[in-house]
């Protein structure tokens, strides 16, 4: 799978630092977007991209979850059988199947769009804070002083890494979609 653009641009981060456009380090600015947007996928669990897949997922009591937002189903198959668009419905990121089969371990097989098409404002926030504490204090400093001269950057150093208040934030984009584990 090809690596994932960053959740915001260098031109953003500058924006965002209130420095005039291309006086930041590109290089370094660049790489702290990498890995920030790295952070935030990760405790997030999703990509924030929109993608077109076929997942095969559980069907419970009739029931499918789908990862979501979803913007589109193309197509519904059930123990290799088709469904016509009359033998099942969605509601939301859920989607019903009007005969359930008998035999619990049945997966749908669904091809589907979904996925953000746009980085939601508070994600490109989070991300934006992240990397920018990653640009104006990459050494992890929390005090610099010259002179008489001393800077304070915080109380606590967080670097690149996510305040609980981010992951709480986040929480709200986790896929609640049931994952199989297999061989287990």
């Amino acid at each position: 799978m090809a690596a994932l653009p960053p959740l915001a641009t260098v031109e953003q981060l500058e924006d965002w630092l209130q420095v005039p456009r291309g006086s930041a380090p590109a290089n370094t600015c660049a790489i702290a977007l990498r890995v920030a947007s790295a952070l935030v996928r990760m405790e997030a669990r999703t990509t924030f991209t929109r993608r077109t897949d076929e997942l095969a997922l559980r069907i419970v009591d009739g029931q499918v979850r789908l990862p979501g937002p979803v913007v589109s189903v193309a197509s519904v198959q059930v123990a290799g059988q088709m469904l016509p668009a009359s033998g099942w419905w969605r509601e939301g990121d859920d989607l019903w199947v009007t005969s359930p089969p008998r035999d619990t371990r049945r997966r749908a097989v669904v091809t589907l769009t979904y996925g953000f098409e746009t980085v939601p404002d508070d994600v490109l926030g989070i991300t934006l804070d992240v990397a920018s504490r990653g640009c104006v204090n990459p050494l992890s400093l929390r005090q610099e002083s010259t002179g008489q001269r001393s800077v304070t950057f915080a109380t606590e150093t967080l670097a690149m890494s996510l305040a609980q208040i981010e992951k709480d934030k986040l929480a709200r984009y986790r896929d609640q979609t049931p994952v199989a584990r297999w061989g287990r």
